[in-house]
């Protein structure tokens, strides 16, 4: 999407009114694009939960495992700042369900060599790989 389309969702996303924010987060979902990801990757940097929440979905189904790393850093953040990080940990799991053998090769690669947390999620992640991968 362009830029200031862009700009103005994510501004959204930041205001008082929550049905505004969530349909930000929405929108962001539906209309993000590859070539939004270096955008949406910058905003899991964003000290705003629910700005790195809504990027989480739309990089999930464009980038999927390839950003797992950065996905998982954004994650722990949330905890680290006090948030259960349920819509985060929902957009998580669609990797599985959407390439369940990718997300177990970048989920294995990150438990074998990362420390805690990182390596705990990834762990955590690979339960559900492997749940998805028999069932399938």
């Amino acid at each position: 999407m362009d830029e200031p389309l862009f700009a103005e969702i994510v501004e959204a996303l930041s205001v008082d009114d929550i049905d505004v924010c969530v349909g930000a987060a929405e929108r962001l979902h539906r209309e993000s694009t590859t070539e939004d990801v270096p955008r949406l990757l910058q905003l899991l940097k964003e000290d705003d939960f629910f700005v790195r929440e809504a990027a989480a979905w739309p990089l999930v189904e464009i980038s999927g495992p390839s950003v797992l790393r950065e996905l998982l850093t954004a994650y722990q953040r949330g905890f680290d700042d006090g948030h259960d990080n349920d819509g985060f940990t929902a957009a998580l799991l669609e990797l599985p369900s959407l390439d369940p053998e990718a997300t177990m090769t970048v989920a294995t690669h990150l438990a074998q060599t990362t420390d805690e947390p990182m390596k705990g999620h990834a762990q955590w992640l690979l339960t559900f790989c492997e749940g998805f991968s028999h069932s399938t």
